[in-house]
């Protein structure tokens, strides 16, 4: 025993870590590792690139494999010892086995009772116990087992085989995917690096022009300045000549009869621009077009931000929570309001009096996104006509209609003071009409009226045709520029925030910060004939 453990250390140390066999026709490589030579020929390289060791991942090259004869000489003198030692054992075992002997009649034991499971002498054979039992040699009665010992050896060292293949394929499509990962990291290097110079650029560009129109603008400045002082100059001369001229005396005055106010004509005074139109039309061009830049730069960070981080889920309504005022298309996508109401049967998840309904899925982590479009009748007609008005009323500037109108007080102004509660009235009945589309908790209170805010589990928008409020207590009305048709939902729940944008020109709207501590699902809330809210995707 005590030579057995230092044959096992250097069998390991010949021992190829590729096929786990002893080293044949061992081999070296760059790294200094040493292999099987076709072992090491077996090693596949990355499309484009070199192949890699086994165990330290270093690249070599096949051209520099090299043989190791002395390793080649101490792998034969191990297998010589182990042959020898094999030798041995096995001659101890058939010793052992001539050894054995039959305790009752001290003979050998040559045959083997498949009946009783004994070893058995001639004599035990013969005799009345075993005479009638079917006993066969030893020899014999073990090769059924050696035979299945060694098919169930060939099936495991098949198997070891099928493991190393799987392993060398294994590591050379996870190469494979380190070399593309590899590269996808080049390639937002390069890409970021030419969108900074891009806007590096551009904003240089603006800056340059942004400079230039300050210098006209400063040029203008003294031009003008210059221009009104010597005016102011040339009326201070003839200011101080007349009023000489007015305190001689009377004697003295009338001395010179001739018209001397002719000698002093009144010109019509200077009274020019202090910026030049060509200068102020290129300064709004100039505002118009940083307006674009800020609203297409907001653009491209909700688009980028939404695609890289959130992930888009395809949500659907609940039914068993739908108001009887509401109707569902068969798809759960799309939820429209009628005056009337519809169920009966009373879920106990279903929300009443309040037209509210919640989405099928809830989420509990993660950054989720979704969108919902309000699709409302006769939108499209009144956002025209608007347009159309405004396009008149730039018109009528244009052309200069309204110049030298002066803005006076009169009667009629006041006349009007009397109408403003109906306004009022008229504003409620249009917030009443209208749609909330958000988040909120699953356990939302869904019997009775409900405030329908933050501190209620409630994170929504309140849509109307008279525009777009916040559902905080009290509501805040928001001025955006466009009012949304397709309103994107962005839920991070781990961060806490729930973001609205205009899903069409990606322009944010609104952020709740909050704590999220229970699973939240999509609410929507319809109260708004001939409106309805459909889900996408």
């Amino acid at each position: 025993m005590a030579a057995s453990a230092p044959l096992r250390t250097l069998e390991e140390e010949v021992t190829c870590s590729i096929c786990l066999d002893y080293l044949r026709d061992p081999v070296t490589i760059d790294c200094g590792h040493v292999f099987c030579r076709s072992c090491v020929i077996d090693i596949r390289a990355p499309p484009g690139g070199r192949p890699s060791c086994p165990l330290c991942k270093k690249t070599f090259k096949k051209d520099n494999i090299r043989p190791v004869w002395q390793l080649a000489s101490l792998v034969q003198n191990i297998e010589r010892l182990n042959v020898e030692k094999g030798r041995d054992a096995k001659e101890k075992r058939l010793e052992s086995m001539t050894m054995m002997q039959c305790e009752r009649h001290k003979e050998k034991l040559h045959y083997y009772c498949e009946d009783d499971g004994r070893f058995l002498c001639v004599m035990c054979r013969e005799s009345r116990e075993h005479k009638y039992h079917t006993a066969i040699l030893i020899e014999k009665a073990a090769q059924p087992h050696r035979e299945k010992i060694l098919s169930h050896l060939g099936t495991l060292r098949r198997d070891r085989e099928r493991v190393q293949s799987f392993q060398m394929k294994g590591e050379t499509e996870i190469q494979h995917l380190l070399t593309k990962l590899q590269m996808e990291r080049q390639n937002i290097t390069s890409e970021f690096a030419q969108g900074h110079q891009f806007l590096r650029e551009r904003e240089q560009h603006l800056l340059e022009r942004l400079e230039g129109l300050e210098r006209e603008v400063i040029e203008g400045r003294e031009k003008y300045n210059l221009r009104a002082s010597g005016e102011l100059t040339r009326l201070g001369t003839v200011i101080s000549e007349l009023e000489e001229k007015a305190q001689q005396p009377a004697a003295e005055l009338m001395q010179d009869t001739r018209d001397f106010l002719n000698r002093y004509p009144r010109k019509k005074f200077w009274s020019g621009k202090p910026v030049a139109p060509a200068v102020r039309k290129r300064t709004g061009e100039f505002s118009d077009k940083l307006h674009s830049l800020r609203k297409g730069l907001r653009e491209f960070q909700g688009k980028l931000l939404r695609v890289l981080e959130y992930k888009t889920v395809n949500v659907t309504l609940d039914p068993q929570t739908a108001s009887g005022y509401l109707i569902l298309s068969e798809d759960w996508k799309c939820v429209s309001f009628t005056n009337m109401y519809q169920s009966l049967y009373q879920h106990p998840q279903q929300f009443d009096p309040e037209p509210a309904v919640l989405g099928s899925k809830g989420f509990t982590w993660g950054k989720v996104y979704w969108e919902v479009v309000v699709e409302r009748e006769g939108w499209g007609e009144e956002e025209g006509e608007e347009e159309e008005e405004g396009e008149e009323e730039e018109e009528e500037e244009e052309n200069g209609y309204g110049e030298g109108e002066e803005d006076w007080e009169t009667d009629e102004d006041d006349e009007s003071g009397g109408d403003e509660d109906d306004d009022d009235l008229e504003e409620d009945d249009i917030v009443q009409e209208s749609c909330l589309v958000g988040i909120a908790r699953d356990t939302v209170r869904k019997k009775g009226e409900l405030r329908l805010s933050p501190e209620d589990g409630v994170w929504a928008l309140r849509l109307s045709s008279a525009g777009v409020w916040v559902n905080t207590n009290p509501e805040a009305e928001l001025f955006l520029a466009q009012r949304p048709r397709k309103v994107g939902i962005a839920l991070d729940y781990d961060g806490g925030t729930v973001t609205f944008t205009n899903a069409e020109s990606q322009e944010l709207i609104y952020t709740f910060s909050a704590s999220f501590t229970r699973r939240l699902v999509p609410f929507f809330w319809l109260n708004w004939p001939g409106t309805s809210l459909i889900l996408k995707p």
